[in-house]
């Protein structure tokens, strides 16, 4: 089974005039690029109910000095690291479930944090596939439809031409 995390996380503790403070590393795939925040800014729900609380925590407060900014992150396998913030960052790999497959309609419902290999091994099954695949198949969902992922064709749109709900 294949790790749905980034492509490198690290929790360390490290010490500073406070005591230990417990920080997050989040490296890309292709090592070029990290971030290192405190772990109390680093979340991964585990439920859709946990992620409206981070978030409603975050933006809760009325002036922008104490505001917790959170930032999502995927898959880290971006070449860059532009999806990256000290400052916080939320990981949906815990919400990564197939909900549901309606062959008829030929739609799929799953979670931002599941991966496209996730969803391709859950359509097979039924005869299905996505009509549209990238070159990593580790992808999550939330970030393969956000940032025009496509494959090859001329006549194929990008991936997110085929969602049709959020």
């Amino acid at each position: 089974s294949q790790s749905n995390q980034p492509a490198f996380t690290e929790a360390k503790a490290e010490n500073d005039d406070d005591g230990t403070d417990e920080t997050t590393t989040i490296l890309n795939w292709s090592g070029t690029h990290s971030v290192t925040l405190p772990q109390k800014s680093y979340y991964e729900p585990e439920s859709i109910q946990d992620l409206v609380d981070i978030v409603s925590e975050a933006y809760k407060k009325s002036d922008n000095e104490n505001k917790i900014h959170i930032r999502p992150i995927g898959s880290a396998l971006s070449p860059n690291g532009i999806a990256f913030s000290s400052q916080g960052m939320v990981s949906l790999s815990n919400l990564d479930k197939i909900l549901e497959i309606n062959k008829d309609k030929l739609e799929i419902t799953v979670q931002a944090g599941a991966r496209v290999s996730q969803v391709l091994d859950a359509l097979r099954p039924h005869g299905l596939t996505l009509p549209n695949l990238a070159s990593i198949a580790e992808q999550q969902i939330g970030g393969f439809v956000s940032v025009g992922a496509h494959g090859t064709g001329a006549k194929i749109p990008p991936v997110d031409e085929f969602v049709t709900a959020l």
